[in-house]
């Protein structure tokens, strides 16, 4: 693999023994865009144990009647959220039954694709991922808060698919406003460590970031192996996280693309003008 155009970190979280999608995608795609990738998600993703399972499957049968005449709104607050729905069959099945009730509500447009395609794939519903609401800034938990309140009726019931650690942000803030919302934690994230970085011929890396959260981690990870700050370009779709690179790397480079994807960050990468090394 050819490293021409330099290589490039996926730091997405991912289930254990598989690639995250967008690194999965990228890897596909490397050898045509003359990069060398490697996989360094900072986070596992793992489903909870069965206990808080059946309690998450318990709590939605006793807040919704499956024949109830209301909507019922998915709110998938994380990127892995529709990921980790299509491993958790049983709630699979009790979402099946209510499919004609239900609208969603994504993070961001690669999370609203997503949820479309699982549903489709475990039959739960059939709708385009542009009826989705999602919010403008990719990330903004305010807008997307904001967007769900506005639409949601009275009776109307939210359930909000976060990772078992989240506060709940969203939840409260709904709740605050007068909506039903119930929490689903039915995932955790488990931190691992950035991943030995290969030699290179180009010294130039692009490091793939889909949350501000994880930049500090990601950046100490980086400086552990001396890597150059200088030859570092970061890569999201959220605004958020060049906020971030700005408190702790005043001078590093972010660069924002409409969406983390993998096309769209390969033709940036190959379009990129690199400075004289």
């Amino acid at each position: 693999m050819s490293d021409k155009n330099g290589n490039i970190i996926v730091t997405l979280p991912a289930w254990e023994g598989r690639k995250s999608q967008i690194g999965a995608s990228l890897a596909h795609l490397a050898d045509q865009y003359l990069v060398k990738v490697v996989q360094s998600p900072i986070m596992q993703l793992e489903l909870v144990n069965d206990a808080i399972r059946r309690a998450v499957l318990r709590e939605l049968a006793e807040w919704d009647e499956v024949r109830a005449d209301y909507t019922v709104t998915v709110v998938c607050s994380t990127p892995e959220a529709p990921d980790a729905l299509e491993q958790f069959d049983e709630l699979c099945i009790a979402l099946r039954l209510r499919g004609d009730r239900l609208k969603f509500a994504a993070i961001d447009q690669e999370t609203a694709i997503s949820v479309s395609e699982v549903c489709q794939i475990k039959e739960i519903s059939n709708f385009p991922y542009t009826s989705v609401m999602i919010p403008e800034v990719p990330g903004s938990f305010k807008e997307l808060t904001d967007l769900i309140a506005k639409r949601e009726g009275e009776r109307e019931l939210c359930l909000i698919f976060e990772p078992t650690e989240s506060p709940g942000w969203i939840a409260k803030t709904l709740i605050g406003n007068g909506l039903r919302a119930i929490r689903m934690g039915f995932y955790k994230y488990k931190p691992i460590q950035i991943a030995n970085l290969p030699p290179a011929d180009n010294p130039t890396w692009w490091v793939i970031v889909n949350d501000a959260a994880v930049v500090p981690e990601i950046a100490r990870g980086l400086k552990r192996q001396n890597m150059k700050f200088s030859n570092i370009r970061w890569i999201s779709s959220r605004p958020s996280v060049g906020s971030a690179l700005k408190k702790i790397l005043p001078k590093s480079e972010f660069i924002e693309v409409s969406e983390l994807r993998s096309d769209i960050i390969l033709e940036r990468i190959k379009g990129h003008i690199s400075p004289a090394l």
